[in-house]
């Protein structure tokens, strides 16, 4: 039995997709340890693994975390500060923990899996113990070909700015402490390269072809969890659209109302959730053909989805198109805006701006989708891509194929 270690960002969009492939390495007799915020607790015991809890400042992490693109003092250098600082302040807080409980050889972890987004106590307890590192990415990759943010500066150049000057010294301080002797920029490049879990399917990945083979586009890896009951159809064998905009941009009674106004007077079945952004009576007079509720099981309604309009989060709109189901994209982010695109290049969806947000747009890309018979040729290919991606299984190949001959060996025997 190997030892397998999560170090996942807090954030739902980053745990959920790996909750299948934890489940799946307890499956196959392995032990699996997830560093994770108390909130997470119980979707991880539910995988069979153990849970190791760290506080979390929530509306710190949350007011750092989620880009301010609105913010006119915004810049994508203050992000990278922001984001340093409290990955800074989250590894110093947690390192030492982590140190003590992961030390001794029966608790020492074969593999690290980590966020790249997350802090770093992970990577230096790797490093420190020469440890393989596979990356959890539930987003896009980048390398020389494409990446989706422009490049900041070099690790050098960062080093001579004042302000992520001395971050960066608290950088080194770190790594020196822990007699890892690398330079700060090896040591960041080694978070962003190496073996990687995509929760994306190759073909959705921007140029694609150019990666190789250690990354691993494992493709969307959801669909296995619900945290949140049952869920029953209308039964009335009408269309249905499934409306929702994730947890970080649901705060929008403007644009739940002209949802609701899409489909006020149409024959198709409506489910909205919003995950607690809109307030009780926010949304006026409803008609009970619509739906309305904080959240839902996903995967259970997009099984009867005709279509779904969302947020353009890369792992909704993949699990939509597993389901069979056509997306419209409402990006409010850069990542949400290439999800958009990309739904958009393949054929699978349509992408609306916020500010072209009407019950006239909605209906009428909603009907269009729906009829298209090149959107669901478009669909289908799409999907064929993610089931031949491999799931979960492929992901834990993945974990087992950094394993030493031994661990690999006594987890098959168990």
């Amino acid at each position: 039995m190997a030892h397998i270690a999560f170090f996942i960002l807090p954030a739902a969009g980053h745990v959920n997709p790996t909750l299948s492939v934890a489940r799946e390495l307890v499956a196959r007799g392995h032990r699996v340890t997830y560093a994770l915020s108390e909130n997470y607790r119980e979707r991880v015991l539910a995988t069979g693994a153990e849970f190791l809890p760290y506080a979390l400042d929530q509306d710190r992490f949350w007011d750092t975390m989620v880009p301010k693109q609105d913010a006119a003092e915004y810049t994508d250098q203050q992000e990278f500060v922001n984001m340093m600082t409290w990955m800074l302040d989250m590894t110093r807080q947690t390192l030492g923990d982590f140190e003590r409980h992961f030390g001794d050889g029966a608790d020492r972890p074969d593999v690290f899996v980590c966020d790249p987004s997350s802090f770093w106590s992970g990577h230096i307890l790797a490093a420190k113990w020469g440890v393989p590192v596979i990356r959890s990415t539930p987003t896009y990759v980048a390398n020389e070909h494409w990446s989706l943010h422009p490049p900041v500066d070099t690790a050098e150049e960062q080093a001579e700015d004042p302000v992520t000057g001395a971050l960066f010294e608290v950088v080194a301080g770190l790594l020196a402490e822990h007699r890892v002797e690398k330079s700060i920029g090896d040591f960041a490049a080694e978070v962003h390269s190496g073996p990687a879990l995509v929760y994306l399917p190759r073909a959705f990945q921007y140029a694609g072809d150019t990666f190789g083979e250690e990354v691993g586009f494992v493709g969307p890896c959801t669909s296995a969890n619900s945290f949140h009951g049952e869920w029953e159809p209308p039964g009335t064998g009408r269309p249905l659209v499934l409306i929702s905009l994730g947890t970080l941009y649901n705060k929008q009674p403007d644009f739940f109302r002209a949802c609701v106004e899409a489909f006020r007077d149409t024959d198709w079945d409506v489910v909205i959730t919003h995950a607690g952004g809109v307030a009780e009576g926010e949304l006026g007079d409803v008609p009970p053909h619509i739906r309305v509720c904080d959240f839902a099981p996903q995967g259970a309604v997009l099984a009867h989805a005709s279509v779904m309009i969302n947020h353009g989060g890369t792992s909704t709109v993949l699990q939509a198109v597993s389901e069979g189901v056509p997306v419209i994209a409402v990006p409010q982010m850069a990542e949400l805006h290439a999800t958009a695109t990309r739904a958009e290049q393949l054929g699978v969806g349509a992408k609306i701006l916020r500010k072209d947000v009407t019950p006239e747009r909605l209906r009428e890309t909603t009907l269009a989708l729906a009829g298209s018979a090149e959107v669901r040729a478009a669909v289908a290919r799409l999907r064929g891509e993610i089931e031949a991606a491999g799931g979960p299984a492929a992901a834990a190949d993945a974990v087992e194929a950094l394993l030493a001959p031994t661990a690999a060996t006594a987890a098959t025997a168990a």
